[in-house]
Formats: C-alpha cells, sequence, structure tokens
C-alpha cells in the first residue's frame, strides 16, 4: 500500500510540474510575442502595399462627441500612419486624404458612400486594408480601441489579433479583443485581400475623446498600427 501511495504522489507531482511547464510556456510566448511587436523592425514594411481608409468625410461626421468629430480624428490617424508607412518604403493608397465623401443624391446616398470605398481599395492592388473608425456608445463609460474582422478571408483573423495586441495599451490597461463581425458592409464586402476595421476609441468617453483629438496620441497610435502591420507582414513571409 505504500508503494501505492508514493506512486499516486510522485503522479500528481508530474501532473502538476506538466501543468506549470505549460502554463510558463504560454505566458513566455504571449511576452515574447508583445516583445516581438514593440521591437519590431519597421523595414519590413517596405515594398508592401496597403490601402487605408479613413472613415466618414464630407457631409458624413461620422460619430460626434465631447466637442471631437470622428471624421477629423480618423483623417488625422490615417496621414500619421501613411507617413510612417512611407518612410518605410510601402506603398499606400487611399480612400481619402482630405474632407470628402461619395455620397450620391437620394436613397442610398451613404450606401453608395461604402460602396465607392470598397471599389478603391479593391482596385488598390494593394495587399492589406487598413479601415480606421470611432467609436461611440450611449453608456460613456465604455473605452478602448478594438479591431473588428469578417472570418471569410483567412488572413483576417491574423491581422485583427496582431493589430488587437499592438493596441493593447489604447488607451492604458486596455482589455478589448479582436472580435469577428459579420454586419459591417466593407468587411463584408471585400474577399481578394486581408484587412480590418479598427475602431481606436469611444468618442463618449470624455477621457478617451481628449486622447483621441491628442496629436501625440493620434502618433502613437498611428505608430502602434504599423508597427502591427510590419509583424503581420514577418510572420507571413516566415510561413
Amino acid at each position: 500500500m505504500r508503494l501505492v501511495f508514493i506512486r499516486k504522489d510522485r503522479l500528481q507531482c508530474i501532473i502538476m510540474l506538466s501543468i506549470t511547464v505549460v502554463v510558463l510556456n504560454l505566458l513566455s510566448m504571449h511576452y515574447l510575442a508583445n516583445i516581438d511587436i514593440e521591437q519590431i523592425d519597421l523595414s519590413l514594411l517596405s515594398g508592401h502595399r496597403i490601402v487605408l481608409d479613413a472613415g466618414h468625410g464630407g457631409i458624413d461626421s461620422g460619430a460626434c462627441a465631447n466637442q471631437v468629430i470622428e471624421k477629423e480624428i480618423t483623417l488625422a490617424i490615417v496621414l500619421k500612419l501613411a507617413d510612417i508607412l512611407q518612410n518605410n518604403g510601402a506603398i499606400v493608397a487611399f480612400t481619402r486624404e482630405t474632407d470628402l465623401d461619395y455620397y450620391t443624391r437620394g436613397k442610398g446616398g451613404k450606401r453608395n458612400d461604402l460602396l465607392k470605398r470598397i471599389e478603391i481599395m479593391e482596385n488598390s492592388t494593394s495587399e492589406i486594408f487598413i479601415s480606421v473608425h470611432c467609436n461611440a456608445f450611449r453608456d460613456a463609460k465604455f473605452t478602448g480601441a478594438q479591431v473588428f474582422y469578417n472570418p471569410k478571408v483567412m488572413q483576417n483573423k491574423i491581422v485583427a489579433e496582431t493589430l488587437q495586441r499592438a493596441l493593447k495599451e489604447f488607451p492604458e490597461g486596455n482589455k478589448r479583443q479582436a472580435k469577428e463581425d459579420l454586419h459591417i458592409l466593407l468587411l463584408n464586402s471585400i474577399n481578394h485581400i486581408p484587412g480590418v476595421l479598427i475602431e481606436t476609441g469611444y468618442l463618449t468617453n470624455k477621457q478617451e475623446a481628449t486622447l483621441l483629438a491628442n496629436d501625440g496620441y493620434q502618433q502613437k497610435l498611428a505608430e502602434q498600427i504599423a508597427k502591427g502591420l510590419a509583424y503581420y507582414f514577418r510572420q507571413d513571409v516566415t510561413k
């Protein structure tokens, strides 16, 4: 009987040790993945073709809260992101570079605006698209940048999770996760290249709205998105 108890104890020790090793390995992989994104070489962006969509514009202001207007924030972030990408050798296309829209008169103007953006992105010969937006909700407590994707293109989830990890501190302590969404027309309609829609934060939260309107915060957001893209391209190359 004594031998049986010793074996059980040893088995329990082995199981606990195995679980500990697995947990430590997972934590280590997560830690290293985050370090990799922060230390990524932006020269990995060189030669890659990226199309950027600054959400809303023109007669479409998007969300407006706490005296901050979405169309202005999205364009500011996209232009900063484009500078970083181009300075590191990427080839950038835009759906808009100024305060314009693609609305048509009569019924369906908003849909037609989106369809025009989709057309531009599909005809851009880009490898990936990034659509930049700001979020809003009736409850002002909500905060955090979040990345949305449609699973119809296999790489979309990888892009979304990579960029979400890059944006984990926007704002500090952001716990949001990349999220599948089957109802966003832009994500539903682009099939031949991967891409995501980034909600950079909530304008309905006063503190986050102030951050999003800040030039330095916009620059940091753009830098992190660029790092996420460079990390994605590195992953893609090593497959």
